[in-house]
């Protein structure tokens, strides 16, 4: 017999509502999902979730679907059913109704009779039992566990409030067991348009996306405003926060509250909406009493669900969001000030234990600027990291004259911008320390205070300042925070994270990879005592990409791993997701891995968190992917774009400002564009160690083999090269030398070079010209390997030698000639007739286009490219 039959069966016997599958509302969206779920062979499936989610409903629609070979007993359980007892007798008598037992048989309640009724029932059998959160004793569910062991023909299907201790039972005895919960019963966006349309509602797609965000999906609510609007003439006419919120109102009012008679008639079930994070120590406070009774209550009837457990004594649980909202709201209009008073003091407990994000909620919805500003001024390094949002309520609800009377209350409004933004769109001073004051910085006795405020100047100077002076601040701020790790660690602990994390940052954004290391591990080992709960990660992601930038590529992925543990346990997004898929995408490139390269780049644009000071970073790892693979002349238009907004962050000699130089100066070679590289490398003064890879490069692929040379072996010992770039700058030394003809150098450079190939570092050996790479791995037989690597990862050919053509006027050939015979500037003015400044002029440029700076590198250049007759060159060389 199957279900339909069933429920007519129950209809014709006393109390046989409790035995019948409940009549399905009409219209109804399929939830195809949930009913393949449903589908599956698993023993036991638990559907799970509070009052109005859909529990009963999914299970009917199920089982209206199910083949006729396949028979199903429906019981609900009533009030007083509780015990093993009770349980039994109950299943027996839907059996009875299925006909899988006899009707009014003694044995009907005996666990054991059912087993052998259902042994020798030969279909497949589905038993459902509702409110099965009613059952609290541990017999019961051993014998169900011990009932889906022995018979393998039997399925149960349990609706509940909160499953108690069955499925650990099962578990333990071996039995599998599957979970639907209310996380999958709420409908999802297509759900919830399926449902409207299936009450012929032709809906605005925008409105019935808000409708959905508003009411989070619930089924039960949904189907009341689905109804409801279908009978007005003008659905449409009302604002949707006002739909939802008379319907959620009614559904609370009609459906939770009764259910939670008579525990809702007392006030404690409306206090503890208040708290914007419940667990048993808050809900104490709340309550003034031992919560456990309370707390029970409302998990048995699914309007509380327990979200983790830290210690044996402490739980934390969530409130469904509309039901939260709606008693919360109803308590609000009851007893107003009692709300208010109680938003007050969880914001004073709040504070005290330094949970500045919720002590500044819940002093916003007490009305409370006095103590809102004490949270924002005291934890405004939290506030910062974890939540913009409330920081910008905050600052909506304060007036230019409360602003006008705090710097620290501007400077924090102005750092909640994100950087992309327009600060200077913001009303009022800027809060930028001055000369003065930030002299003052570090000269507090309270170490407290001077790295508090410290901390705040330097984020200001890094935004709208000066790098020079945010360096020299960072410093002294590393300094005192240095002499209190040790000494006054526990008193200033929240403060040594963010200081050594910031000032790691800015000696990153300065290329500085050393002292960003030695910054941001001092950052690491006091992470633990951070405020902010993504510190750890944040710093890993940082420590990750500096290894990245160094060229450690071992380290780097470690430090990453590092990241992934940290993030796994959070349950926000951290401000290191950017610098995390920049330092995978380098890492990725390094080792000639696209598909990780991409994977990780498309990671860093899923990031809801705008690009920080290290933006470039993120740009250069794209870049690497254009470079080696991907779209050159497209890159090329990013970073045009880039320059043109960023302007700022791209000071003349900045460490920013060389990065995308080098990486520009790369694509033009790739597109054998080396005049334009030229030109964009002769209008930057920097002593950058990458600007000086990009000009060693640039000489090498146009023939310049003694500039290379000279370029690249004068700064691979640089102190401030990191392995990388030292890397880099030995290939183009090696490679230089070996088109010189110096064979046994080169030979001898490039064997100690191999050491890379071993550890899986490929890509510096895609940036040497193909035919010279291709002429060294005849000489050295290790190196064919390298170039199988670069062709099997679609690399090839990255920078070619090329030709270089040098166009110049007819009166800068003359000058050319003249310098190149060691005459003086006012010789040469007097032999063309013209003026000194004359002939200044053209010869800047006559350098500009030679990409040189002084006489001798311009006749060295010239002689190269032909421009310069061979005498005239022999005589400035004699």
């Amino acid at each position: 017999m199957d279900a339909t039959g069933s429920s007519q069966v129950a209809a014709t016997r006393p109390g046989a509502y409790r035995y019948a599958v409940p009549r399905l509302p009409r219209p109804l969206a399929r939830r195809q999902r949930l009913l393949e779920q449903l589908d599956s062979s698993i023993p036991l499936t638990v559907v799970r979730g509070p009052v109005g989610v859909g529990k009963s409903t999914l299970v009917a629609q199920w089982l209206a679907g199910l083949p006729q070979e396949i028979d199903a007993a429906w019981v609900t359980l009533d009030e007083d059913i509780d015990s093993a007892v009770r349980l039994w007798e109950e299943i027996g008598q839907a059996l009875g109704v299925t006909g899988v037992v006899s009707p009014g048989s003694d044995l009907i309640a005996s666990r054991r009779a059912i087993r052998h009724a259902i042994h020798r029932w030969s279909a497949p059998l589905v038993i459902v039992v509702e409110a099965y959160e009613r059952i609290h004793d541990p017999r019961a569910h051993r014998d169900v566990a011990e009932l889906l062991r022995q018979c393998p023909n039997l399925r149960l299907v349990v609706c509940t409030r909160a499953d108690g201790r069955l499925r650990d039972t099962c578990r333990r005895q071996g039995v599998e067991s599957t979970v639907i919960d209310v996380r999958d019963l709420v409908l999802t966006p297509d759900e919830t348009y399926a449902l409207f349309g299936s009450f012929g509602l032709e809906l605005p797609p925008q409105w019935l996306t808000d409708l959905h965000r508003e009411t989070g999906g619930w089924p039960a609510i949904l189907w009341a405003i689905g109804n409801a609007l279908a009978h007005e003439s003008c659905p449409w006419s009302r604002p949707i926060d006002q739909v939802v919120r008379e319907h959620v109102d009614g559904w609370v009012r009609n459906e939770v509250l009764p259910a939670l008679s008579p525990l809702a008639t007392s006030e404690w079930v409306f206090r503890l909406t208040v708290p914007e994070r419940l667990d048993d120590e808050i809900a104490r406070r709340v309550i003034g009493d031992d919560p456990r009774t309370v707390l029970d209550c409302l998990m048995s009837h699914g309007l509380l669900v327990q979200v983790s457990t830290t210690t044996s004594e402490s739980r934390t649980y969530v409130w469904p969001r509309l039901v939260r909202s709606a008693l919360r709201s109803s308590f609000a209009a009851e007893v107003p000030r009692a709300v208010q008073k109680l938003d007050g003091e969880l914001s004073d407990w709040f504070h005290a234990r330094g949970e500045h994000v919720l002590a500044l909620r819940h002093a916003l919805s007490a009305d409370d600027l006095e103590r809102a500003r004490l949270s924002v001024e005291q934890g405004w390094i939290t506030l910062l990291a974890v939540d913009h949002s409330v920081l910008d309520e905050f600052f909506r609800r304060m007036t230019p004259e409360e602003l006008s009377r705090s710097r620290k209350l501007r400077a924090v409004r102005e750092l909640a911008v994100p950087p992309d933004g327009d600060p200077s769109a913001r009303p009022g001073p800027r809060a930028v320390l001055g000369r003065t004051e930030l002299e003052l910085i570090g000269r507090s006795t309270d170490p407290r205070v001077a790295l508090d405020e410290g901390l705040l100047a330097l984020l200001s100077l890094r935004r709208f300042g000066d790098p020079g002076q945010a360096r020299e601040l960072a410093a002294r701020l590393t300094s005192i925070a240095s002499a209190a790790r040790g000494t006054r660690s526990e008193q200033l602990g929240e403060l040594l994270c963010p200081v050594f994390k910031e000032a790691g940052v800015l000696h990153l954004a300065a290329g500085d990879t050393h002292t960003a290391t030695d910054t941001l591990r001092w950052a690491y080992e006091t992470a633990p005592v951070s405020p902010v709960p993504s510190a750890q990660a944040d710093v890993s992601a940082l420590l990750g990409l500096t290894m990245a930038v160094e060229g450690e590529t071992a380290r780097a992925e470690a430090w990453l791993t590092r990241y992934e543990t940290a993030v796994a346990d959070l349950d926000v997004e951290t401000i290191g997701g950017r610098e995390a898929a920049a330092a995978t995408a380098l890492v990725a490139a390094e080792q000639l891995d696209r598909g990780r390269v991409l994977e990780a780049l498309e990671r860093g644009i899923r990031s809801c968190r705008a690009p920080g000071a290290l933006w470039f970073y993120e740009l250069y790892a794209r870049g690497q992917d254009a470079l080696l693979w991907g779209d050159r002349i497209g890159m090329l238009h990013r970073l045009s774009e880039v320059r043109s907004r960023r302007e700022h962050g791209l000071a003349p000699g900045s460490f920013a400002e060389a990065v995308l130089a080098g990486l520009e100066v790369d694509l033009l070679l790739s597109l054998r564009s080396a005049p334009r590289a030229r030109a964009l490398l002769a209008g930057i003064e920097s002593d950058q160690p990458l600007v000086a890879l990009a000009r060693a490069r640039l000489a090498l692929v146009v023939g310049d083999h003694r500039t290379a040379q000279r370029l690249a072996g004068a700064r691979r010992w640089d102190e401030r090269c990191s392995s990388r770039v030292r890397t880099d700058l030995k290939l183009t030394y090696a490679a230089a030398t070996l088109a010189s003809g110096d064979e046994a150098t080169a030979v001898a450079d490039l064997e100690r070079l191999l050491t890379l190939a071993e550890a899986g570092t490929y890509r510096p050996f895609a940036l040497v010209p193909p035919d010279l790479l291709m002429a060294a791995a005849e000489l050295l037989p290790p190196l064919e390997k390298v170039v199988h690597v670069l062709e099997d990862a679609g690399v090839r050919g990255v920078l070619h030698r090329q030709d270089e053509m040098v166009e110049l006027t007819p009166r800068e050939q003359v000058v050319l000639e003249a310098i190149a015979t060691s005459r003086t500037i006012e010789d040469i003015a007097r032999s063309l007739h013209v003026s000194v400044n004359t002939v200044k002029s053209q010869t800047r440029s006559l350098y500009r286009k030679l990409g040189v700076r002084s006489r001798d590198e311009a006749v060295h250049s010239a002689s190269i490219r032909g421009v310069l007759p061979p005498r005239a060159g022999s005589e400035a060389s004699g």
